[in-house]
């Protein structure tokens, strides 16, 4: 269930703030600063749900993949700490995740617009 509501809250946010109307300002400010960087980064809904995603793992303190990669034992793969691995696979799922329903939002939208 934590994984689930990971995976809405990263998409929400990302959905908010890549295309919602009330960030269109601190979105072009930022563009204005480094279009390269955060020109790209608050366009894209693979980009951003990256660091949302790393961002919701280190506020929660609870990354949600540690519990089910570490009873898979993919932690003894590594030397990094099973916490700071856990982030970035935590960013790696909510940039797939908020992907794989942003494409299924944009083919809909376009099947049901040729109707």
């Amino acid at each position: 269930m934590n994984t689930i509501l990971f995976i809405l809250i990263c998409y929400g946010l990302s959905n908010i703030i890549v295309y919602g109307s009330i960030f269109d300002n601190p979105r072009n400010w930022l563009n204005d600063v480094n279009p390269s960087f955060f020109g790209k980064l608050f366009s894209c809904m693979l980009c951003f749900p990256t660091w949302a995603g790393f961002l919701l793992s280190i506020i929660l303190f609870s990354p949600t993949l540690y519990y089910g990669l570490d009873d898979l034992n993919v932690f003894n793969w590594f030397i990094i700490d099973k916490k700071y691995l856990s982030i970035f696979f935590d960013g790696v799922l909510g940039s797939a995740t908020t992907w794989l329903i942003h494409t299924f939002q944009e083919m809909t939208e376009r099947a049901f617009s040729r109707e």
